[in-house]
């Protein structure tokens, strides 16, 4: 077989086992004695996605579908609790929090390349209201966001959220 069926052969493996995993057994200790189940898994997604680094676009593109089909295959999911590796949080807090994150980061990556940071005008006025009410003072500090900027007279919505969460429209 060719390296890339191996690879791909290999990644059907890993995919079976994930699948195989009972809820209960994520917290149990590996034979890899730095991770527990969990983090095992982890380590494999971060190893797969970080092989599309050379393709940036189609991995992410990969990833984010996986991410959506997660949620839309198992709705319940919205209303119990999700444990990440920053805690726990209901399901629909999270699609909220990642929401807003990839469209506040998506602006970033439009503005450092030069691309137009008009970016879904209805989502981003979505966006706005979510972050203006989760934003709290106390999380305006260095790794989290800085303090508001003011957006110029006219500015988009995605500019209005990224003064917001104190980037410089």
């Amino acid at each position: 077989m060719d390296p890339i069926s191996n690879l791909a052969r290999a990644f059907d493996v890993a995919h079976g086992v994930f699948l195989g995993v009972d809820p209960d057994k994520w917290t149990a200790q590996s034979p890899c004695t730095e991770w527990d189940a969990r983090g095992v898994a982890a380590h494999l997604i971060g190893g797969a996605k970080m092989l599309g680094v050379c393709v940036p676009g189609a991995t992410f593109r990969a990833a984010a579908d996986e991410a959506v089909a997660a949620f839309r295959d198992d709705p319940a999911v919205m209303g119990r609790p999700v444990t990440m590796p920053f805690g726990q949080m209901p399901g629909g807090m999270l699609v909220g929090l990642f929401t807003a994150d990839s469209f506040t980061h998506a602006w970033d990556l439009a503005k450092a390349t030069g691309q137009s940071t008009d970016l879904d005008p209805e989502l981003a006025e979505t966006v706005l209201g979510a972050v203006q009410s989760f934003v709290t003072a106390d999380m305006r500090k260095p790794g989290f966001f800085d303090e508001e900027k003011q957006a110029p007279a006219g500015a988009t919505a995605a500019d209005r959220v990224a003064a917001y969460l104190g980037r410089q429209p």
